[in-house]
């Protein structure tokens, strides 16, 4: 029997990083899956390796729904962090600190590495994730009680909300756990946006994104394609 997990996604920042490498570290508007999968693997205490257990997360359907407020339509903001790795470590002072000396070619200490962060400021999502319902049960109750730490797409980026808002029979009433997840926060009811739903063709979707995880060890993804409204 298939259910729905309702996730509700609520932060002073979040990040979901998308293609980010080496010094600029973007985040797309949205959650990514391999954002959602990496958060509930976390929870459920699934190591990296176990490419197994993550397929079964990855294949589960996704819908993500941007929240906005009804009154105030509350836009998305985005800032970036000037960050530095590597600057004003004393290579003799600790064996942490030596680990953490940016070294060049040659293993020599190397200048500091300066990195640019995105990150989204009054962002909040619904995430409907469908399959199995005994898988979902799992799920539901890891984040609740999660093995390592959950965080909204970076460990700086900390839930202020339940992130589990339970299992139901219908997507409504899915969407109707977040809705009233949302007015207990802020006291104010809510709308959805936008959709970013998972497609079964080329075809029926509009996008495509390489964030379908197959290896988070490896760090490899394949294209996932989507449909927004």
């Amino acid at each position: 029997m298939n259910k729905f997990l309702a996730l509700y996604l609520d932060g002073p920042m979040q990040s979901w990083g998308y293609m980010s490498k080496f010094d600029r570290r973007t985040t797309l508007g949205f959650p990514t899956k391999s954002g959602i999968a990496g958060m509930i693997c976390a929870a459920m205490g699934i190591e990296k390796a176990d490419t197994a257990k993550l397929a079964e997360i990855a294949n589960l359907n996704m819908m993500v729904y941007v929240l906005s407020d009804r009154e105030r339509k509350t836009e998305i903001r985005r800032i970036t962090d000037f960050h530095t790795v590597g600057g004003g470590f004393d290579e003799k002072k600790s064996a942490y600190e030596n680990q953490s000396i940016v070294r060049n070619a040659k293993g020599k200490p190397g200048n500091t590495v300066v990195t640019r962060r995105e990150y989204l400021l009054d962002a909040k999502f619904a995430v409907i994730l469908s399959g199995e319902d005994a898988l979902l049960e799992k799920m539901d109750t890891a984040l609740r009680n999660p093995k390592w730490g959950v965080w909204l797409g970076r460990k700086s980026c900390i839930p202020v909300a339940p992130v589990a808002q339970g299992c139901h029979e219908s997507q409504e009433k899915s969407l109707a756990a977040v809705k009233e997840a949302y007015k207990k926060m802020h006291g104010k009811e809510c709308e959805f946006r936008k959709t970013i739903s998972d497609v079964a063709s080329f075809a029926e979707g509009s996008d495509s994104y390489m964030d379908f995880p197959l290896d988070f060890g490896k760090r490899e993804f394949s294209v996932r394609r989507i449909s927004a409204e």
